[in-house]
C-alpha cells in the first residue's frame, strides 16, 4: 500500500508539472563512499566464503560506488520534487569485527566484488529559485543493493567469479540523508550524508531487526537545466 501510494505521488507530480512554473533538471555524476555494518544475516550468507570469513560484532564492508543521479524540481520557488539514482561499483575493504582487510591482502575491487546500486524517492532543496547559492538538501527514498562478493581464490591478486562462486546479499532499503548544495549558474556540487536500514517487507516492525545499517557519503558534481514559463521567455 505504501509503495502503491509513493508511486501515485510520483506520477501526478509529472503529469502536472508543465502547468507550474520554472521546473528544473538536475543531471549530475559522482562518487559515493560508505560501510555496510552487518547483521546476522549477512553473516550467515558470508559463512561460505573464505575471503570473508568470521564476520563479529562490528563486522563492516567498506564500498566505493560511482554514481548518476537526476533529480526533477516541479517548482522552483518550492524545491521539492522526485530524485533517482544508479551506481556500480566495487569493495575496497573488510573488517571482520576484529581485522581490517585490505585490496592490497584480499584482491578487492569493482572487477571482483561488485556493487549495484538503484534508488527512488522525494528530494527537498531550499532557494531553488536563485541562480547562484548555497542550499541545504535533504531527501528520503526507497533503495535496493545488492553486493556480489567473490570466494577467491586469489591468486597473484586476480579472482576469478567463476571459481568458487560468489557470495549475494540483496538489500531493500530506506534511505534518509542531508547534505549541501553549491550552485553556480546551470552548474552544481553537492555533498550529502545518508543511511540506509535495510527493509522486510513482509512486516513493517520487523524490518527494524532484519539486517545492518548501511553509513554513507557521496560527493556530486553536475549541472541543471531550467524550462522558462512564457512570460520569462519574451523578455
Amino acid at each position: 500500500m505504501k509503495k502503491r501510494s509513493l508511486i501515485i505521488f510520483l506520477f501526478i507530480l509529472i503529469i502536472l508539472s508543465p502547468v507550474f512554473s520554472r521546473p528544473q533538471f538536475f543531471f549530475g555524476g559522482g562518487v559515493e563512499w560508505g560501510k555496510l555494518y552487518m547483521d546476522e544475516s549477512e553473516m550467515t550468507i558470508l559463512k561460505g566464503n573464505t575471503r570473508y570469513s568470521n564476520p563479529k560484532d562490528g563486522a563492516y564492508i567498506s564500498h566505493f560506488v560511482p554514481t548518476l543521479e537526476a533529480t526533477f524540481i516541479p517548482v522552483a520557488d518550492i524545491g521539492v520534487g522526485i530524485t533517482c539514482s544508479f551506481g556500480y561499483g566495487g569493495v575496497l575493504g573488510y573488517n571482520n569485527g576484529s581485522k581490517l582487510y585490505s585490496s592490497s591482502d584480499n584482491g578487492y575491487s569493482i572487477f571482483t566484488d561488485s556493487i549495484v546500486d538503484a534508488s527512488i524517492g522525494v528530494r527537498y532543496m531550499t532557494v531553488m529559485a536563485k541562480e547562484k547559492y548555497l542550499s541545504f538538501t535533504s531527501y528520503a527514498q526507497y533503495n535496493y543493493r545488492g553486493y556480489f562478493l567473490s570466494k577467491g581464490p586469489v591468486n597473484n591478486g586476480y579472482i576469478s567469479k567463476d571459481k568458487g562462486g560468489v557470495s549475494n546479499i540483496n538489500q531493500h532499503s530506506i534511505s534518509l540523508g542531508i547534505g549541501l548544495m553549491e550552485r553556480y549558474d546551470a552548474y552544481y556540487f553537492k555533498i550529502d550524508l545518508s543511511a540506509q536500514k535495510p527493509l522486510s517487507f513482509s512486516s513493517f516492525l520487523d524490518s527494524f531487526n532484519s539486517s545492518g545499517w548501511r553509513m554513507s557519503m557521496s560527493a556530486t558534481f553536475g549541472v541543471v537545466f531550467t524550462i522558462l514559463n512564457e512570460n520569462e521567455f519574451m523578455r
